[in-house]
């Protein structure tokens, strides 16, 4: 059997395009129901031509009909391949006939699907359930809500912008738009910008698959956020929040008897001696094993599901058996910022700290007290940088703190260059 492809007549500007089956020297020819412009049709070939001397809508008429012109082909081959018990002209009609109009309704729902517009497909991507390719497990809720708060930081730039809610925005020009926006109008952070177009590229990549955009400019967006100014704590700072006497200063008016500040201590620094994220330190009960005859704690992380295990501090030790092995819930973030920050003060970690900021594309240098910067993931910093001065190689603290990159684990090193200094010296005595 032999399929071959001709147009009907080459008169008109569109002519119907006729498959040609041949099979035991007869040939049955019936129309496919497609069109073809004259002159893209390539006779040799049997196929549309596809040249820059043709307007955009002749060459994407001509990739839709060589595609489905190669999938009929395909088919037909696959069909008549293995041996027919009955093969005559209807029985071929027939083949021909059912292939056409299987491919056509694929053809008509694959437009239908394209005609979602990106926020109305982002918007389903993030309600579906997925799975984390790299864990294997269902995406977590935090990422969730992470990427639907990104959603609406777009739907707002696509309403203020006036732009057309079309695949065909986001071309090489769509990020200098999101980035001049972003900094004029909201006056967002420098590294709002890449975060955001980080996670605006897992969607468009998702759409790509789903045979959504064929334009990936995108995939050049800078997704990559800049080291910013952060802080860490030292032991002594550490030693001075673990023993301030929080029973004291409720006795004593300065902290709100029915506040939930020693809680949000205790678990900073449980958080300062683990390098353990937010969401660990909140799921202690569940996801972490102390052991206090092997003096370890061992956890499986809840962002990437790796299982690390971390020597007990003493302070560990005396908040493990404070709760009797039972740990409390974290308050919300930005409730507990605010407990860390007055935890801070009272301990008089007054040290005057220079912040570099760009913020709205404009650079800035303010002065803070340390601990106005002290937030939740300072825990983290602190336990990372702390071993690091201690002088425990970096591989080491990476299999506890969990990290996969070198290069990611040194974004958490927030030494000073006097420190540095210090450190270094030890190596040219």
């Amino acid at each position: 059997m032999k399929v071959n492809y001709n147009l009907k007549n080459k008169v008109n500007e569109e002519e119907l395009i006729i498959c040609v089956v041949t099979y035991e020297g007869k040939r049955i020819k019936m129309s496919t129901k497609r069109k073809a412009y004259t002159k893209s049709w390539n006779t040799e070939k049997q196929r549309c031509a596809i040249s820059s001397d043709f307007p955009d809508k002749v060459n994407r008429n001509s990739k839709k009909i060589n595609k489905f012109l190669d999938e009929l082909e395909k088919s037909l081959s696959f069909h008549f391949s293995t041996p027919q018990n009955l093969i005559n002209e209807d029985h071929v009609k027939h083949i021909l006939t059912s292939y056409i109009n299987g491919i056509t309704k694929d053809e008509l729902e694959e437009d239908k699907k394209k005609q979602i517009t990106p926020l109305q497909f982002f918007d389903k991507f993030l309600n579906e359930k997925r799975i984390n390719k790299q864990t294997g497990t269902f995406v977590n809720e935090r990422t969730t809500n992470h990427h639907k708060l990104v959603l609406k930081r777009f739907q707002s730039f696509f309403k203020e912008m006036n732009l057309k809610d079309d695949f065909s925005v986001f071309d090489k020009r769509f990020e200098t738009k999101f980035e001049t926006w972003a900094y004029s109008s909201k006056n967002y952070s420098a590294n709002t910008i890449p975060t955001s177009l980080s996670i605006l590229k897992v969607w468009l990549n998702a759409a790509v698959e789903e045979g959504l955009i064929n334009e990936v400019s995108f995939k050049n967006y800078k997704s990559k956020s800049k080291e910013v100014d952060n802080i860490y704590l030292n032991e002594d700072e550490i030693k001075k929040i673990y023993e301030l006497d929080i029973q004291q200063k409720m006795s004593e008016g300065r902290i709100d008897k029915k506040s939930k500040i020693e809680t949000t201590r205790d678990l900073f620094i449980v958080g300062c001696w683990t390098g353990l994220r937010y969401s660990d330190l909140n799921n202690l009960n569940k996801s972490a094993v102390f052991d206090l005859e092997k003096n370890s704690i061992s956890v499986i992380t809840e962002k990437t599901r790796q299982k690390v295990q971390i020597p007990l501090h003493p302070y560990l030790k005396e908040i493990y058996l404070k709760y009797e092995g039972n740990f409390p819930k974290m308050i919300d973030k930005a409730h507990s910022i605010l407990h860390l920050q007055e935890i801070g003060r009272l301990c008089d970690i007054n040290e005057e700290v220079l912040v570099t900021e760009n913020k709205g594309g404009q650079i800035t240098t303010k002065k803070y007290k340390k601990y106005q910067l002290i937030k939740n993931h300072t825990s983290r910093r602190s336990f990372a940088t702390n071993l690091y001065l201690k002088g425990a190689s970096t591989i080491s603290i990476m299999k506890l703190t969990g990290h996969t990159t070198e290069a990611n684990f040194m974004k958490y090193i927030k030494i000073t260059r006097q420190e540095n200094l210090e450190l270094m010296q030890e190596f040219f005595k």
